[in-house]
């Protein structure tokens, strides 16, 4: 049986070597594309008026099995039984048409209901829901592992305005993915996808994906902070913090400190005093969306607008 995972949500950024984007929107759609394929077909014959084929590895099916042949020459499924089993060579009672050319068969009798089950492990925690799809015709399934992914995110902000830069907990977090294929009476064991994911509470439009990776700091470019508008409004006096993506940096000695600068200007664009420079330590915020708070007190009368930039170490 071959089972190929054909796409994820990451982005892939065309540099060299690539640079890879495991960021993903809650609020999208985050599909696991698979494709079934039982057994791959090296000889398409007819015997008579009907297909014939041989399988490139050993068949375990049975004479009488319902089965589907896909056709590489016009990309068609074709739907029929085993009337004669030879070894690897079956015979079957689905017509000859001239240039078949099967690229594999899936026998729905033998493995009977099939479907995909992924299940996620999100902050280290197995968990106990999992995600079901059932393939098309052609033997693809999508899943879609976005509704577990939302349950894990909550209306409330983990950060309390007690700290300079402050985890959302309970807006991000880092999972991983296995699956497995299902039939009745199947006992399959998971495999690993083999990545570790992010997630952010954020929505995209179909057109955007769900990828997050334009909000993601790379050692080629930099990002924006997390926010829909190019110039969010500050008004004095009342709490404020800003959100961006802090991803995870390889481990270094010593620890990664991130260096917050903030000018602060008037109505005729001239900087007021000293740019604000701090230093933050990271390794306790990495992997997740943070939020920048913005100490009042730190506004001096006459400001009309402020820049902030946050540095990180390559």
């Amino acid at each position: 049986m071959a089972i190929d995972l054909i796409s994820t949500p990451e982005y892939v950024e065309s540099t060299s070597p690539e640079i890879i984007s495991r960021w993903v929107a809650t609020e999208s759609p985050n599909i696991f594309r698979y494709y079934r394929r039982d057994w791959l077909v090296d000889l398409s014959v007819p015997n008579g008026i009907y297909l014939e084929i041989h399988t490139a590895t050993p068949f375990t099916g049975v004479q009488g099995d319902a089965i589907a042949c896909r056709n590489a020459y016009n990309d068609a499924m074709y739907i029929g039984t085993i009337t004669t089993l030879a070894g690897d060579t079956l015979t079957t009672d689905i017509p000859w048409e001239a240039g078949m050319n099967m690229a594999y068969v899936n026998d729905n009798t033998l493995y009977g209901g099939y479907y995909f089950e992924g299940r996620l492990t999100i902050n280290d925690v197995l968990e106990t829901m999992t995600v079901i799809a059932s393939p098309d015709m052609k033997g693809y399934a999508d899943i879609d592992v976005s509704g577990i992914l939302r349950i894990h995110t909550a209306l409330g902000k983990a950060g309390d305005y007690t700290s300079q830069i402050m985890k959302e907990t309970s807006k991000s977090g880092k999972f991983t993915f296995e699956f497995r294929p299902c039939w009745y009476g199947s006992s399959e064991a998971y495999t690993a996808e083999g990545n570790t994911w992010y997630y952010g509470e954020c929505v995209r439009s179909e057109e955007q994906g769900s990828n997050l990776h334009e909000f993601v700091a790379t050692t080629i470019y930099d990002a924006p902070f997390l926010n829909m508008f190019t110039r969010p409004v500050y008004f004095k006096g009342l709490p404020f913090d800003i959100s961006f993506i802090l991803p995870e940096f390889a481990v270094v000695t010593p620890a990664v400190d991130l260096t917050v600068t903030m000018k602060i200007y008037n109505s005729v664009n001239t900087q007021m005093g000293a740019s604000v420079v701090d230093t933050v330590p990271a390794d306790a915020l990495e992997g997740y969306i943070n939020s920048l708070n913005i100490n009042p007190a730190s506004i001096p009368a006459g400001a009309d607008h402020m820049t902030v930039e946050i540095d990180i170490p390559e």
